[in-house]
């Protein structure tokens, strides 16, 4: 799935999601609080207001996560990390909270429903097998250093141990491209486990000194 259809799809779920919210809304005021007294007519301008901006918001903090759709699961409900921050959204509608509590209740349940249960993304096999066609000699190399050097903003340890792997690959792109995403990830964290280091190829070690990352031992 390429960043342009996650978003897309993140998108479209999301407006449907909203939808089903706006009509539990809808079924609340309309059943509690009648047609006739305004409160219906008042909660709607609210909501026609609300959810699109809510909608902009919530596509703000997703779009720094579609970079991401590589990454598992990290456990808990949110599928994907940083998912939680959907929820900032609601930070400036907190005074329905004390205006029209249902009205807020609703538009938090709608986030959660969406973040926990719509929100796509990709799963922990997903993970795997993109990993594994960076060691699957059979394809293209040209798609191997692609891969390489997408999921260098995961950081995890699966990733780490396939780009080591890579690094290593027969194919001098495919080796490249590990090779520069395993140092981007090293600078970033400032440190290298020594047993990793001593993996590489003893030129490959003195360019990870030559960057100034400090090694760090095992033990």
């Amino acid at each position: 799935m390429s960043t342009g259809e996650w978003l897309w799809t993140a998108l479209w779920r999301y407006v449907l999601t909203a939808a089903v919210g706006v009509g539990a809304l809808a079924g609340v005021l309309g059943a509690t609080e009648g047609f006739a007294d305004g409160v219906f007519s008042l909660g709607m301008r609210v909501v026609l207001v609300a959810v699109p901006l809510l909608t902009v918001g919530t596509m703000l903090v997703i779009v720094p996560l579609a970079g991401r759709r590589y990454e598992p699961p990290s456990g808990g409900p949110m599928k994907i990390r940083g998912g939680w921050m959907v929820l900032l959204v609601l930070v400036p509608a907190l005074p329905l909270l004390l205006i029209a509590p249902h009205l807020f209740l609703i538009l938090l349940a709608t986030q959660l429903v969406y973040a926990t249960c719509v929100l796509p993304c990709q799963d922990a096999r997903a993970t795997e097998d993109v990993l594994r066609s960076l060691a699957d000699p059979e394809v293209p190399a040209e798609r191997r250093a692609a891969i390489a050097r997408a999921v260098g903003t995961l950081r995890t340890r699966p990733v780490v141990e396939a780009l080591m792997g890579a690094a290593v690959d027969r194919d001098p792109e495919v080796a490249e491209a590990a090779l520069e995403t395993l140092y981007g990830i090293w600078r970033r964290d400032g440190v290298v486990g020594e047993d990793l280091l001593l993996r590489l190829p003893e030129q490959d070690r003195e360019q990870v000194r030559a960057l100034g990352i400090r090694v760090r031992s095992p033990w």
